[in-house]
């Protein structure tokens, strides 16, 4: 069955965890989560661990960061909710993910981040 995609429309199949077209999470799959970090803190340990250059990957974990180019995830202290975000290169914020499931929101920018790492050894080939 397909379902719109929340983030930029295009069709996805429900069996899709990301949309191929924009890489947003599929909403319509919740619960279905991979192995990875379900924390913040994993998260942070988890890039800790690998070594990645969050900076120079322009990756913020634990912060509302607002300058462009960024993604990020943060815990908004005013409605609990945790929030994935991505800055784009004019200033515009686009919210991939905002709502309560924490792990949900990790995942979200968790695949994110795998996908730029599989990129870059990509290139580096």
């Amino acid at each position: 069955m397909k379902v719109n995609c929340d983030y930029c429309g295009n069709y996805m199949e429900t069996t899709d965890v990301s949309c191929p077209h924009c890489g947003a999470a599929n909403t319509h799959v919740a619960g279905h989560y991979s192995a990875g970090p379900v924390t913040i803190d994993e998260l942070k340990k988890y890039c800790s661990d690998q070594r990645l250059p969050l900076d120079k990957m322009h990756v913020h974990i634990g912060e509302n960061y607002t300058s462009p180019m960024a993604f990020g995830i943060y815990k908004d202290e005013v409605t609990g909710h945790f929030v994935v975000y991505k800055n784009k290169t004019d200033g515009q914020r686009a919210v991939r993910y905002e709502g309560k499931d924490e792990a949900y929101a990790v995942n979200e920018l968790y695949q994110k981040i795998r996908s730029m790492v599989a990129n870059a050894r990509g290139r580096n080939k």
